[in-house]
């Protein structure tokens, strides 16, 4: 080997989710286009993965060939993950990056945080594969809408009590003796099926009518076209409306619902496929996890611009100590100036020269996506075109960042 002082091609790989993005006539879906592929008649392309996870792990290109990359870390663990991520007790990638595309909604979802992730793989390993929390950042590339937080109960109530169709679950939560988000969320979830369909039905038929209509019931009437018989869609009231614009961010901490409505963004998170389902979707909802782990305070979620370190690079920061995540724009890198740890980078547009110690200059392309091992100190990434954009996700383990419990 060359003492891993060069950057590693990666082959990455695409999820089809149904909520994913289809051709539409010539325009191929985002992902399908970035990777210069076509997409089949119908197929979503949802999500491209970036990492090592053992879900859907990358292969990385070495001098004999393709190889499984959480293999490949696991055998040269100091060179690829550096003495700093070792030492905080990773012995992997610390983080998964993602380029998330849906024109349908996602399920309602949450994700644990260290200490239940733990106790969630041990009690049901076949739902919850991993023991890791998720803390996760969404950077929107396209205008992007999304569900996230808790309203504060004041906004909430109001909008929920002049919808008439709503008087059977209503009369449930009313009757608590001390009112939070907590009850109002655990009455929904426990709500009879057998009243909420045609509650539901009702409810359609209300919003149909009414003549001041907010945003909330736009939405609940949108999702009740998808999912009409899913108490998930009531949710629209629950939590908050996010709107991204392309550059801009959200951070969602774990134990918080969310749910991402239409848009192309790049998501970075801690190295877990650990989902809590709270709605919109056929799959089980396993009401017991979701209420021991989701944190029921109300958060107002403001989009995170970034911080601009030089012209054309703006750096996300997060609470989270396994990662963050870099823009660059017509932007150069030096390696030199980036922490000794692990990072994995995406070229979106344009292209880059790629240059290192130990390897050949070479150029990477649109659509190519690298590994940095963190044995890699010196060397440079320098755009070749106009209009070039790279994302790049690195460790950070320092002790600013918060506990993973």
């Amino acid at each position: 080997m060359d003492g891993f002082g060069r950057f590693y091609r990666l082959h990455c790989h695409v999820r089809h989710y149904p909520w994913g993005c289809r051709a539409h006539g010539e325009r191929q879906p985002y992902i399908a286009d970035l990777l210069g592929e076509s997409a089949a008649p119908g197929q979503p392309w949802a999500e491209l993965w970036l990492g090592a996870h053992p879900s859907l792990s990358a292969e990385v290109v070495t001098e004999s060939g393709e190889e499984n990359l959480a293999t490949f870390i696991d055998a040269h663990q100091e060179e690829i993950l550096g003495a700093t991520t070792l030492a905080a007790g990773f012995q992997t990638l610390p983080f998964l990056l993602k380029v998330l595309s849906c024109e349908r909604p996602l399920s309602i979802q949450s994700h644990p945080d260290k200490q239940n992730a733990v106790r969630l793989h041990a009690l049901r390993p076949e739902k919850y594969p991993d023991d890791n929390h998720k803390p996760e950042l969404l950077i929107a590339l396209t205008d992007f809408r999304a569900l996230a937080g808790f309203r504060e109960l004041d906004a909430v109530l109001p909008q929920l009590s002049r919808l008439k169709s709503l008087a059977p679950w209503s009369a449930v939560w009313q009757e608590a003796s001390e009112l939070t988000l907590r009850v109002l969320c655990e009455t929904l979830l426990l709500f009879p099926g057998s009243l909420m369909r045609p509650m539901l039905r009702a409810l359609r038929r209300e919003l149909s009518l009414l003549s001041d209509v907010t945003f909330e019931d736009r939405l609940c009437l949108d999702l009740l076209d998808s999912a009409p018989a899913d108490r998930g869609v009531l949710f629209a009231y629950i939590l908050n409306r996010v709107k991204l614009r392309p550059g801009e961010a959200m951070f969602i901490p774990p134990g918080e619902p969310h749910a991402y409505l239409r848009g192309t963004g790049m998501e970075c998170m801690a190295n877990s496929d650990n989902v809590i389902r709270v709605g919109l979707t056929p799959k089980p909802i396993d009401v017991p996890a979701l209420v021991s782990t989701v944190k029921f305070t109300a958060r107002a979620v403001q989009p995170d611009c970034g911080e601009e370190m030089a012209p054309g690079q703006q750096l996300y920061r997060t609470p989270a100590q396994e990662f963050q995540a870099l823009m660059l724009r017509d932007a150069s890198l030096d390696i030199a100036q980036r922490p000794v740890v692990p990072g994995v980078f995406l070229v979106l547009s344009g292209a880059v020269e790629l240059s290192a110690p130990g390897m050949t200059p070479c150029v990477a392309k649109r659509g190519s996506s690298w590994l940095r091992p963190a044995a890699l100190t010196a060397g440079s990434l320098r755009p070749l075109e106009s209009n070039t954009c790279v994302v790049w996700a690195e460790g950070v383990v320092s002790d600013q960042a918060e506990e993973r419990t």
